[in-house]
């Protein structure tokens, strides 16, 4: 759908002071600036310093700016702990230790851009497509949201788990099986319309260029992802009251922090724009986010010195949301950034592909291979032998898994998956295994979910749902008969 930007990553964010201090959430503004802190993310301002100004006497905060440089970083705090054999999460720590870092700085410093190896190797086209590995830098935040200060997304309305089901979009849930007929079942990315707001200000996967121009009385973000740009007025004037899928966004200076109020965004019933889409590592599963034409977004952008800006956006839905967010990261200055053209537009054949793929593959079947029964011993068996619910913790959509394993005559055991409530499946589990009282497991659905939980003697199997979209802690129970 895109063509892998190729783009040298310079050094990491240099020279920074490391000890911690005690700090709450501070809103991105002048005051920020000095020694490092909690605030400033750990970035000196030098003694000194002043800020650059343009010919027409505006604050100068032109750059060009990677969002990849924080893409390892998750939205939600710990959203990358929910996988098999990683460590646990410590639900409290906001930032790396000052001993953290610098070994995660080491390790950076070591690593070989696999794009620049290939350009060397004049292996073009591999090059290319190495685009989604480009290289982060290591960032003291531990995730990407501010406040609330637990660093997880406020809890979504009522209306917007409803209209969670009705959206549609390609990446399946736990055990959903998608069917695509139209356009109707792609979400506004799929379709190369817009990965809209404020999503496409976080770190992508890949092609994260941002870059901001300035003229008399205005700004203009320019996003490498979807081609897009933002023309921002900061002359004073008001809103004219046009719906846009980006909204109308009006800016105004706070001393040399520029400040970015956007509302009018326009809402369409037949496109899904996720409020955050899968691009922004540690998202919600699916890209079901629902978001309402009483979206506003409130951005903060402040030059920390010659290298470093930060950014921050707060996001406010009161029909989808029971409270705003606020997300915060710093990006560095790169002028050797490289962004080819982004070849996504409406039309593409992407979307054509999955409808005729989905339609013949509906019509023409293809049966699951047999499950081989699972030796285990008759506790095992009897403990795991009914019916099971489990819910994953997905912020955005209620999703129920409902699974039965069954005791064979000699005592072993079979699964399948019987469906969710987004549809029955009833198919078999694929890689099913019971080593002592540990159950893995695929979810037989169009995308590889898979599901490692222990099973309690109390009729729990705790564990986690985990796939190339993310993973999430899920607890299945056993319905009594």
């Amino acid at each position: 759908m895109n063509i892998r930007s190729i783009k040298p990553i310079r050094c990491a964010l240099a020279c920074m002071a490391m000890s911690l201090t005690v700090a709450t959430y501070a809103e991105t503004n002048d005051a920020i600036r000095g020694a490092p802190n909690e605030a400033n993310h750990f970035i000196a301002t030098p003694k000194g310093w002043k800020h650059p100004m343009t010919a027409w006497g505006e604050p100068d905060i032109q750059a060009q700016l990677d969002m990849m440089q924080a893409s390892r970083v998750p939205l939600e705090r710990c959203a990358d702990s929910y996988r098999p054999g990683v460590p646990p999460c410590d639900m409290n720590k906001k930032w790396l230790t000052e001993q953290e870092y610098n070994t995660a700085m080491e390790a950076f410093q070591k690593r070989v851009d696999p794009t620049k190896q290939l350009l060397k190797e004049n292996n073009v086209t591999a090059a290319f497509r190495s685009g989604s590995r480009d290289l982060n830098v290591p960032q003291r935040q531990t995730n990407l949201i501010v406040d609330p200060p637990n660093g997880l997304l406020p809890p979504v309305t009522a209306k917007a788990k409803r209209l969670a089901y009705e959206v549609g979009s390609d990446w399946a849930l736990p055990g959903e099986d998608i069917k695509f007929d139209s356009v109707a079942n792609f979400d506004s990315w799929d379709r190369c319309i817009t990965r809209g707001m404020p999503s496409m200000m976080m770190p992508y996967r890949y092609n994260g260029g941002f870059k901001i121009v300035q003229a008399p009385g205005y700004v203009v973000f320019n996003l490498e992802m979807i081609h897009e740009a933002r023309v921002i007025p900061t002359d004073g004037r008001k809103p004219l009251g046009v719906r846009q899928y980006l909204g109308e966004s009006r800016g105004h200076w706070e001393g040399t922090t520029l400040v970015v109020e956007t509302t009018n965004y326009r809402v369409d019933p037949w496109i899904n724009q996720p409020l955050i889409n899968l691009a922004v590592q540690g998202s919600p599963a699916g890209n079901r986010f629902p978001v309402s034409d009483q979206l506003k977004t409130t951005e903060r952008i402040v030059r920390l010195n010659d290298d470093t800006w930060l950014y921050e956006i707060t996001t406010e839905d009161p029909v989808m949301l029971t409270g705003p967010f606020t997300v915060r990261y710093p990006m560095r200055n790169d002028p050797s950034y490289f962004a080819p053209e982004y070849a996504c537009h409406e039309d593409n054949t992407i979307v054509h592909g999955f409808v005729t793929t989905s339609r013949y593959a509906r019509a023409h079947p293809t049966p699951e291979p047999p499950q081989k029964a699972v030796e285990v011993p008759a506790s095992v068996a009897d403990a795991l032998a009914g019916r099971w619910v489990g819910r994953p913790r997905i912020p955005t959509i209620d999703l129920d898994i409902a699974l039965e394993f069954t005791k064979t005559q000699g005592g072993a055991v079979n699964g399948k998956l019987i469906g969710t409530n987004l549809g029955a499946i009833d198919k078999p589990l694929r890689d099913f295994k019971i080593e002592g009282r540990q159950v893995t497991f695929t979810l037989p659905n169009v995308d590889p979910w898979s599901v490692s939980g222990l099973l309690s003697d109390n009729g729990t199997l705790e564990g986690v749902v985990f796939s190339i979209q993310g993973g999430m802690p899920v607890t299945f129970k056993r319905e009594r008969p």
